[in-house]
Parts: C-alpha cells; structure tokens; sequence
C-alpha cells in the first residue's frame, strides 16, 4: 500500500533538486512582488531591474498590462503569444515537466498504474517530455492526453508520429464538467492523472471532477499556501489567472483522497515564498 513514506523515499532525488531550484530561483520572490507592485501603479521598471529569475514573469506583466491599458484585450497578440511560447524554455516550467513526469512513472512502478492521463495538454509540450521518458523505456502503459479545445489536440499527433509505439490516445474533455462516458470507457485502473499548469485556469471543483476516477495524482500548479496576494497576482487574474488557496483546495483533497502532500514544502518554509508547486495525492 502506498504512504507518504514511501512515495518520499522513492522521490528523495527529485524532492531535493526540486527544492534546491526553487530556493534559489525564487529566493528574491518580494523583491519581484514589490517591483510587480510598481508596475501595477502604471510606474515605470525596466527590465534589467528585475531579478534575472523573474524576467519572463517580467515580459508577461508588461504586455498584460499594456493591454489592459489599451482595452483592447487580444489573445493573439504577437507579443502575448510569443511570451507564452517562451514558457517552454522557461527554466522552472522545464524542471516542473521533468519533476511530474519522472514523479508519475515512479509511481507507477510502486502502484501498478495502468493508465496516465494528462489534463489541459496545451500545446503539447509536457505530453512531449512524457512520451519521451515512455518511449526510452518501451512501455507499454496507455496515456489518454486530454484538453478542452479539440484543435489542441492536433498538436499530439506529431508526438504520437515521433513514438509510433507509445499506446498513446487523445479526448477532448473540459474538466470542468464530469469526465465524460467516452473516457471513462477508456480507463483501465489503476489511473494516475497529470498535469502543469492547468488547474489555475479553471476551477476548484474540477478536483473532484478528476477524482472521480484518479486514484493518484501529480500536479504542478501554483497552489497559494499562505494566503497573501501580491501585485503580480493581480495581474495575472487578467489572464484568467486565479489564485489556488490552499485552505479552498484541502478540504476537497481530504474529501476524495487518503493522503496529500507537496513535495516542494520544504523550499516554501525555508523562503517563505507564497506557493507550493508540486502536489501528490493518493487514495
């Protein structure tokens, strides 16, 4: 039977290179909070400024908010889309994919996982880093890759060609409404459900929607632990962008789930940094 022990111990390597980056990356956390503060009072910052860490944080703010200024909101705006295509690269966005996938096929192994599920796939990028580690060790595992908008979907199908092995599917599904038939169909237990940044562009309740039919789960968001908000956090609410409140999400982890923990919970005491970005749950 799986314990917070033993997940702990089986992911002691990524738990300590995890909380390592985040100390340091995210160590001068108010000083980025104070200057996205200024930014916010329509004060000028420049970017050489801003700690290096929270530069592209930096160049997203800005664009947010000359948009903003303008009224004239544009999800296609150049600038926009080429900032969201820089979180690929992003250096905390590249070891959260490596932390979760790595995570998620450990596990695996310890619960005899039989099927991965990734939520909110995106433009497929953390689908890409899965079907990698998938493919190196030829398994045989079926990973069902899910997203609100059908045309997202598209971007799977050059993964599915570069591993033509992989037992790999796609669904549309919006999680915030109940897992549909057609999925629920395809799900063999036990289901280990995944995801980046997802979450914190819906809703609380799609937790539960979710653990309906998860039996573990390995989540990379921005979960706000402490309860403070920033400039920054307003400023991303432009995007659709809320708030994750711990004290929203826990009762609802205890309602559908035995055990939960964050595995980057030492990094957040240790610089008192508002988030925790790593959630493991198991039933």
């Amino acid at each position: 039977m799986l314990t917070k022990n033993l997940i702990k111990e089986k992911l002691t390597d990524l738990e300590n290179q995890y909380c390592s980056f985040m100390m340091e990356h995210f160590a001068c956390w108010e000083q980025w909070a104070e200057m996205s503060g200024r930014m916010l009072e329509g004060k000028t910052v420049a970017e050489d400024e801003v700690p290096e860490p929270f530069r592209f944080e930096y160049r997203m703010t800005k664009v947010v908010l000359e948009m903003d200024a303008d009224g004239a909101w544009d999800w296609n705006n150049p600038k926009l889309r080429q900032v969201f295509e820089e979180t690929a690269a992003n250096p905390l966005y590249t070891l959260m994919a490596e932390t979760i996938t790595e995570s998620a096929i450990r596990l695996c192994q310890m619960a005899g996982v039989k099927t991965f599920i990734e939520v909110g796939a995106g433009r497929g990028h953390l689908t890409s880093v899965m079907a990698k580690k998938l493919a190196e060790k030829d398994s045989s595992i079926k990973l069902i890759v899910t997203d609100t908008d059908p045309s997202i979907l598209q971007n799977i199908e050059k993964i599915k060609s570069e591993y033509p092995g992989l037992n790999l599917d796609t669904l549309q599904w919006d999680i915030n409404q109940a897992p549909t038939q057609a999925l629920i169909e395809k799900i063999q237990l036990p289901c280990l459900v995944y995801e980046r940044a997802s979450i914190m562009y819906t809703t609380i309740p799609a937790i539960k929607n979710i653990a309906r039919f998860a039996d573990i789960i390995v989540f990379g968001d921005m979960f706000n632990y402490t309860g403070a908000l920033y400039a920054y956090d307003e400023i991303f609410k432009k995007l659709g962008v809320y708030p994750l409140f711990y004290r929203d999400v826990k009762p609802l982890l205890d309602e559908c789930f035995r055990v939960h923990f964050f595995l980057d919970s030492r990094a957040q005491q240790e610089i008192g940094f508002p988030n925790t970005s790593i959630l493991i749950a198991f039933k």
